[in-house]
């Protein structure tokens, strides 16, 4: 299990990660962020099963995090540890479908009777039917697209053998990973193609994970039968003629 806790006063936040650390089921990763922009990031990289997060943090608070990061797929499960005990707060958590609303300070058997829990309720890497890992590798790939990924980086990332991962890839998406990575890489492609008419064709490969031109080319014209260029040249005809928004082929 991995957990991610986050609070914006150091002080607590090693304390937490500390007390965490000892309650929670034995190899759990434990990671920490001060602010919800660092736990975001954080999530791209480590995708955590469960966040413990305050609610009272700057520029964005625990419920905008928990917001932005189920949007994002990045993470579902999340514990609220606060020192308010009001009832606005608690009927907004409830209603956002947090796992559990704590309060400050934290009392080590709780915690660890509640992660033990969720540790039991993930779900079990031998059934790749109802696996949350298809959910995370998804996840990391449509958030990392633009680098350099393989089967084997992503097995190391997630602990996992790369043939499992390529036979979990195949059954979720009906699609084999290089095929499923190439296709999204060309769908951001076209949406720069018409919206960042100021860069190059080129420079637009790189953004989404092409070094070599060429190559870019190549696929993309294999997904959309035109090339990059004759794409642009198509979409800037359009707009010309018509004055509005042009459509954007999937």
């Amino acid at each position: 299990m991995r957990v991610l806790i986050v609070d914006d006063e150091p002080l607590i936040l090693n304390g937490l990660v500390k007390i965490i650390g000892e309650a929670a089921p034995l190899g759990t990763e434990v990671f920490k962020a001060n602010n919800a922009f660092e736990a975001l990031d954080l999530m791209k990289d480590h995708m955590p099963d469960v966040t413990v997060t305050d609610l009272h943090m700057p520029e964005k608070n625990g419920f905008e995090l928990i917001e932005a990061a189920r949007d994002s797929g990045l993470c579902d499960r999340f514990i609220i540890l606060t020192g308010y005990d009001e009832f606005e707060y608690v009927r907004k958590a409830l209603r956002t479908g947090v796992v559990d609303y704590l309060l400050k300070p934290i009392d080590k058997n709780e915690i660890a009777l509640l992660l033990a829990r969720i540790d039991q309720e993930l779900p079990s890497e031998a059934d790749p039917e109802c696996s949350g890992h298809a959910k995370r590798i998804l996840a990391y790939t449509k958030t990392h697209y633009m680098n350099d990924l393989s089967l084997d980086h992503l097995a190391e990332l997630m602990k996992l053998h790369p043939n499992y991962i390529s036979s979990l890839f195949k059954k979720v998406t009906g699609d084999t990973f290089v095929s499923y990575l190439n296709a999204f890489r060309i769908k951001e492609a076209q949406k720069l193609l018409r919206s960042q008419r100021q860069l190059s064709v080129n420079a637009i490969g790189k953004k989404v994970g092409f070094e070599n031109k060429h190559y870019f080319t190549k696929v993309f014209k294999k997904y959309t039968g035109i090339t990059p260029g004759a794409y642009r040249e198509e979409g800037e005809a359009e707009w010309n003629d018509g004055g509005g928004e042009v459509s954007v082929r999937k």
